[in-house]
Formats: C-alpha cells, structure tokens, sequence
C-alpha cells in the first residue's frame, strides 16, 4: 500500500464510525419517543379504566320544590350527587331517597318542603313543621300515640283510626279527643262512659242514651265534659204524641193535655183541634194526636179539546189536505173549597163552574178533484188516477203452505196482489215499478202501517221484495165508490223511510 492512500483510508474509517455515531442516536432517539407514546398510552388507558372503575356518567331527574331538573353525573349516591350540583336539603324538608341510596341511571329523586300543619289535641293547638303528607307518619314523628279509642279529624273530616295508614290527602290540620269518663245516673239503672264527646247532650247520643222532651237533665246538654263528671236524668210521664205526620214518644211532667201541648211548644191553629180535649188529664202511654185543620179555594182549568172536521174541496186534487180554520181548545175553570185534615182532603165543595173559552173547531179541506197522470209500464203508458207510497213484500202458495187460492177466491200467481181493501179497492188495476201489472184480489195481513202491499208469484217465479215502492192506481173507479179521505201515511213500524223508490 502507498503513502498516499493511507490518509484517504483513515477518513472513511472516520466517516465510517460517524455514521454509526448518527445511526446509534437515531436509534436511542426512535425508542425514547416510543417509550413516551407507551406512557401516554399508558395513562390514557389507566384514565379510561379508571372512569369504568368509577362508572359512567348517568342521567338523573331532581324535583325540587316542584321545579325538575335533570343532571349528567358520576357520582354514587344521592348524597354525592346533592354535593356535586350545590343542592341543599331545606330544614325539616323530605328527600324520597335516602343520601346513601345508590343512583342508577334515570332515576328520579323529589325533595319536598316543609309546611305547617295544625295539631288539635283535647282543645290546644299548636303548629308542626313537617314534609309528611300522612296523619299518622305526622303524629308518629311528633311522638304523639293515638289509638282507636281517640277521636281524630283530618282536615275537618272525621277519620277513622284504622283508615289513618292509607290516608292519600295531606294533611293540614289534624284534631284529637281523647276519652273521658262519664257517669250517667238515672231511674232505673246507672252506667259509666267513655267519651270523646265535647258536651253532654253529644256524649249521651253517642252512647245511645235518647232523652225525651220533658226529661229533666242535669247538668244541662250543652254543658263541656270534665274529668269524671256525673250525669243525672229524670225521666218523665210516657206518652205519644201524633203531630204534623209523625209520631212523637215522649215524656213529660205535665198534669193535662193543654200543659202538655205548651211544654212542647206545640200550638193549635184556625180550626185545629186534639183528641182527647185539652182539659184530659196525662195518663202513662196516653196516645194524643193533633188534628192540623186547614181550607183553601181552588181553581181548576180543564181543557175542552177541539173537533177536527173534514170537508171535501172540488178544487184541490185528490189525496191533497189543507187545513183552512185551525182548531183552537177550549178551557172549563171549576172553583171549590177544600177541606184538609193533617193534610188529608175530606171534603170538596164546589162554589162555581164556567165556561171561560169556547172551543173551535179544525176544518180541513181534503181534494176530490182527479188529476190523471200517465206512467210508462212494460205494457206501454198507462193512466192512473192515485199513486200511494207502500212497503212492498211478495208471497206465493209454497210460502202459504200450498194455499193458492186469494180470500176472493182468484187463483195465486203473479199479477194477483194484496192489499188492504179500504186502502185499494178489490178488483183495482195497479203498477209496481219492478213488478209489472197487477190486481186487487188479496186481503194482506196485519199491519203495523195499512200502506202495506204483497206481491203474488207463483212458486215458480217467485221474487223476494222488501222495501218502498210508489203503486200506481190505474182503474178509475165510480165515483161514488172513491174513498177520498184515506188514513194518513204511516211507515211499517220496522221500516222507517222518508220518501218511496221512483
């Protein structure tokens, strides 16, 4: 090897151990940032294992003094939760969870104020602050035992002790009456009360005890109950009063019926009168009745109904009405004098009877006059000279049993229909649309309407028909034997319709 390529080696053995100087920091350097990318992605998985450690954030729905609101959190339990959002719990105010109670999601937490609600207790009041909507939750945080001996109103009303559990309505003024001991002396017997009652009269009813008027009680009935207090009552005479339609037992001090009758404060009227008399001494169970007399004059209307009458009018066209005097009722008064003992009518005389108003008469005018029509039939156009509404059935012999003879003895088939008589005479040509041609020569059934009328078939071509139809009378009949005024139009009771089928 030469002089001159030695220092040409040594500079690439120097180049050479630079680049691998170069090589080894960028090395040192990729590991340093991926151990850092480690690291955070070491604590970014510690923070999200943490948040499923704690749990995830929940929705929760707050009540509070009837305002709702609704909070995204993490925390564990009511109390937290009231910690994180700054809510405080009014004094004496009711949480529906309890602050340990742990959340779950959608849950729903009601914090209810305080109110003032009245205690009664045997007469003294005083004022309770309390969230509690029950009587008996109120009374047991107050410390106050009730039984079902107690009397006890919630809001004015009288509760019973064993419904106070279920009581729904809040209560805002609650009432206790203790029992109290009460003696009741009297003829025959003697007997010890407990009572809630507030006076004397209200404890004997309560008890049952009833007092007639005439008893003497002493101390008087409206007298306040105190502690251990002795009732006497003195019964009086027994006796039965029948007054003003009842019948009253009573006792009474009194020597005669008069006495009596003040004593009670009953009075005699006008004409009254009482049995016995007055002057008739009391005597135990003695039935007294008074006897309310009373008179009175009475006027009574009776209507005097009008007539209708009917005229025939050449110039209006058959089966046309018109009324042409509307009818007018007349009226009848009658005065009398009544007579009522308590209240029952036991004589009627009659003073007078007129005729105040005269009744007049309807008159309706109903057409004679024919107007003939023509109808288009199978047959070509007919005349007719009257077109009824009916209903429209149809029969045939097989229906009848195999009857094929009409009540005027015509042979059943198609052509051959019935009707009522007096509505189309027999023998009469009529037109049904649908039907064709046909005449009078049956008597129909029963009818809840008379414009009713049966089509006739043979079993052969029988057609079932059930509705209605306009019959078109084409035979002109004499005219003495036209019934102008037929009956007015009614529909099958069964088959209500306002008008026919064209």
């Amino acid at each position: 090897m030469s002089l001159d390529t030695q220092p040409l080696r040594a500079q690439r053995a120097i180049h050479r151990r630079s680049r691998r100087r170069g090589l080894r920091w960028l090395l040192l350097t990729i590991i340093g940032l991926t151990s850092c990318a480690l690291s955070i992605t070491m604590l970014l998985l510690v923070g999200v294992l943490s948040d499923f450690e704690v749990g995830s954030a929940m929705t929760i729905a707050l009540i509070d003094r009837g305002s709702l609101s609704r909070h995204q959190t993490r925390a564990q339990t009511v109390g937290e939760l009231l910690n994180d959002i700054e809510v405080a719990l009014p004094v004496d105010a009711a949480l529906s969870h309890g602050l340990d109670e742990p959340l779950t999601d959608g849950m729903t937490i009601a914090i209810t104020p305080a109110r003032e609600v009245t205690l009664v207790i045997q007469g003294r009041a005083q004022v309770l602050r309390t969230a509690l909507d029950n009587p008996l939750a109120i009374l047991q945080r107050a410390e106050i035992d009730v039984s079902a001996d107690d009397k006890i109103w919630v809001n004015g009303a009288l509760a019973r002790f064993e419904a106070l559990p279920g009581w729904t309505i809040p209560a805002r003024h609650i009432e206790i009456r203790r029992p109290r001991r009460l003696t009741v002396s009297s003829e025959d017997e003697e007997m010890n009360l407990s009572t809630t009652a507030e006076t004397v009269g209200a404890a004997l009813m309560q008890a049952g005890i009833t007092l007639d008027t005439g008893d003497k009680l002493d101390p008087a009935a409206d007298t306040l109950i105190e502690r251990d207090m002795t009732v006497t009552i003195v019964r009086g005479i027994p006796v039965s009063l029948q007054v003003d339609g009842v019948v009253i037992d009573a006792r009474s001090s009194a020597e005669h019926v008069d006495e009596l009758l003040a004593e009670l404060d009953i009075a005699l009227f006008d004409r009254d009168f009482v049995i016995p008399p007055g002057d008739s001494a009391i005597t135990p169970d003695m039935v007294i009745e008074i006897v309310r007399v009373t008179e009175e004059e009475l006027s009574e209307s009776e209507i005097i109904p009008f007539e209708t009458r009917y005229e025939p009018d050449g110039e209006l066209n058959l089966d046309r009405k018109q009324v042409v005097q509307l009818g007018q009722e007349g009226e009848r008064v009658t005065r009398s004098r009544l007579r009522y003992e308590n209240g029952v009518e036991v004589s009627r005389e009659v003073i007078e009877t007129v005729v105040a108003q005269d009744p007049r008469d309807m008159v309706v005018h109903y057409g004679t006059r024919h107007a003939l029509g023509s109808v288009d039939t199978p047959q070509g156009p007919r005349q007719y000279w009257r077109v009824l509404c009916m209903y429209a059935t149809s029969y045939h012999p097989a229906a009848l049993g195999g009857d094929d003879r009409t009540s005027i003895g015509a042979t059943l088939k198609k052509g051959i229909v019935a009707a009522y008589p007096e509505i189309i005479p027999y023998g009469t040509e009529v037109y049904v649309p649908g039907y064709g041609i046909g005449a009078m020569a049956d008597t129909a059934g029963w009818r809840s309407s008379p414009y009713w009328i049966d089509l006739g078939y043979s079993d052969d071509d029988w057609v079932s028909w059930g509705k209605y139809v306009k019959v078109y009378l084409l035979t002109i009949p004499d005219s003495d034997k036209v019934d102008y005024l037929l009956p007015d139009w009614t529909p099958i009771r069964s088959r209500p319709a306002s008008n026919c089928a064209a």
